[in-house]
């Protein structure tokens, strides 16, 4: 029997809980997502209808547009024809069936025109998309017609007839007894609009009564069907979406619900085979749980809260029925636990010389750009005979060899590196004689401060390399004093020149141009790492563009109480903001 306060139990509860939401929300999903896909398909449709609409609105007027520039041009001739001898009347006639030949030559052109004269003559033409037996029962059907001009309703409005089982759409004008008219074949009509339906989507064309008078891809009965008795046999197998064209009816839209909603029937069985598999899975998955997995989960965690508190001793649990998985692990943690102590000691121990191997290849990383410079400059005096510059320079040179070989230092006091620095300026004056100002300024409070070994030598040399230019001078400001900075002492040093400053794109980008394996930053990447290693703080400089012109460097560097006795007795006198 199963506890209520048993894992098994709550575990089986929850997953029952969890089974019944699912299966919850994989019905609520699949019925959103019929109605949605429902929507669309209808949204889509109303916009293809638009289109549709459109076009044949737009074939009407021009329709109605080529009727009424042939009955302009030719009214009088026809007019004129009754009071004509046989002779003349023959010319006229042929000259108005070649007026109404130029008109049908166009491929948005009706399928006819026609003009009825005085007498009951009827000059008709044809479009090619009318075929020769429908083309002589149109010639009968207008040669029987009466067009009168006392119906203001008909004349000039859009009309239907039938004729050998075809829907045709005609206009006509009659003024003086003579008619000029126009008509289109339904089918041709929905041709020229439904190039691209394929076997999802069916098109019909109906009256506003509701005679269907066209439709793609349905095979319509010889008698007159309606759109409601067609639609009715059809919707439970299309969706049906109608808009209105004000010349004649409306035009429909079928879209198969088959072949939409096909992929969501598949989905369906899926879901339901998943909920029968996971009412007969879940009670073995749970009975397989806490047996093999739950008993033995425990255990280890037993074992882990009691290594926790400082036990080193753990022996396996004897006897016990687990799996060689978990006796595996068992024995890892006997493993584990004896080994602690020795590996707790040789961990730390090797943190600390990974630092500290670090931090020196970082140096190393730092000191070949001091060497190759001062090496370039000599190599520059030699080749103009300035003997006097090179002894000054190698002197200067020596101190700075000196100063970088001094038993692999990590930090100087920041006195020591400021005079470093201004020994480098000094070895670029004698290559760049009265180009160069410098300036350095430096409080008392600050000069003992431990800084990394050529934290400011780096930026100078920078300084040198990216905004020296010949017959330029190039000014070099040094200024370090004591700040406050979230409430903790530090060193603040600002390094600026007059040149051209850092690049805005290359500030927006600072971590991935430092990084960048070709060099070009190495220098500054390294003092960035170092200070990181150093003090545990990744915000400890700040590179940056002055007001005016020329490049800023920003450092701080804390300052620890060991290092700086005075900071025990009045730590805010030393400083302000």
């Amino acid at each position: 029997m199963i506890r209520t306060n048993s894992i098994v139990f709550k575990f089986t509860l929850q997953m029952a809980v969890i089974l019944a939401i699912l299966l919850s929300v994989l019905v609520l999903s699949n019925i959103y997502s019929l109605e949605v896909l429902r929507s669309n398909a209808i949204t889509s449709s109303r916009n293809t209808l638009a289109l549709y609409q459109a076009n044949i609105h737009n074939n009407f007027n021009n329709f109605s547009k080529d009727l009424i520039e042939v009955f302009d041009r030719n009214i009088d001739a026809a007019v004129n024809t009754a009071g004509l001898d046989e002779s003349s009347k023959y010319f006229k006639v042929q000259q108005l069936k070649n007026n109404l030949q130029a008109k049908m030559t166009g491929s948005y052109s009706s399928d006819g025109m026609f003009i009825r004269l005085p007498g009951g003559l009827v000059l008709e033409q044809f479009n090619a998309r009318i075929e020769s037996e429908d083309k002589l029962a149109l010639v009968d059907y207008l040669n029987t017609q009466e067009f009168s001009a006392s119906a203001p309703r008909q004349n000039g409005e859009w009309q239907v007839f039938r004729l050998r089982g075809q829907y045709y759409l005609y206009k006509y004008i009659t003024y003086s007894g003579v008619s000029f008219g126009t008509f289109v074949q339904a089918g041709n009509l929905l041709a020229m609009v439904d190039r691209g339906a394929g076997d999802q989507n069916r098109y019909v064309l109906s009256t506003t009564e509701g005679r269907v008078l066209a439709a793609s891809h349905i095979g319509l009965p010889q008698a007159e069907t309606t759109l409601e008795s067609l639609t009715r046999t059809n919707q439970r197998s299309y969706l049906i979406v109608s808009e209105p064209i004000g010349e004649f009816g409306q035009i429909t839209n079928m879209v198969a619900k088959g072949s939409l909603f096909s992929g969501l029937k598949l989905i369906q069985w899926g879901i339901a085979l998943l909920a029968v598999l996971s009412v007969i899975v879940v009670p073995l998955v749970l009975r397989f749980l806490a047996r093999d997995v739950l008993r033995p989960i425990l255990e280890l965690v037993k074992a882990a809260k009691a290594v926790e508190q400082g036990q080193t001793e753990y022996q396996i649990p004897r006897g016990a029925p687990y799996s060689l998985e978990f006796k595996k692990l068992f024995h890892a943690l006997e493993s584990m636990v004896s080994e602690i102590k020795a590996l707790k000691i040789q961990s730390y121990e090797e943190q600390i010389e990974t630092s500290r191997a670090e931090i020196k290849y970082l140096q190393m990383q730092i000191r070949p750009h001091f060497f190759l410079n001062a090496i370039s400059t000599i190599t520059s005096l030699t080749y103009q005979n300035k003997n006097e510059e090179i002894r000054s320079l190698i002197h200067s040179l020596s101190e700075h060899l000196r100063y970088m070989f001094r038993g692999g230092l990590t930090e100087v006091t920041l006195e020591e590196e400021i005079r470093h620095t201004e020994n480098y300026i000094r070895m670029q004056e004698i290559r760049y004689p009265e180009q160069i100002f410098y300036m350095t300024e430096m409080s008392d409070e600050v000069r003992h401060v431990p800084v990394p070994q050529f934290i400011i030598q780096t930026f100078t040399e920078n300084i040198f390399k990216h905004a020296m230019f010949v017959q330029e001078m190039l000014s070099v400001f040094i200024r370090a004093r004591m700040t406050l900075r979230d409430g903790l002492p530090m060193a603040w040093i600002v390094i600026e020149d007059n040149g051209a400053g850092f690049s805005q794109e290359w500030l927006d980008a600072q971590e991935q141009a430092e990084t960048a394996e070709d060099g070009a930053r190495v220098g500054i990447a390294n003092i960035r790492r170092t200070l990181q290693l150093l003090y545990k703080r990744n915000d400890l400089l700040k590179l940056s563009n002055t007001e005016s012109t020329g490049a800023r460097v920003e450092l701080w560097i804390p300052v620890r109480p060991a290092d700086h006795p005075m900071l025990k007795e009045d730590e805010h006198a030393l400083y302000a903001d």
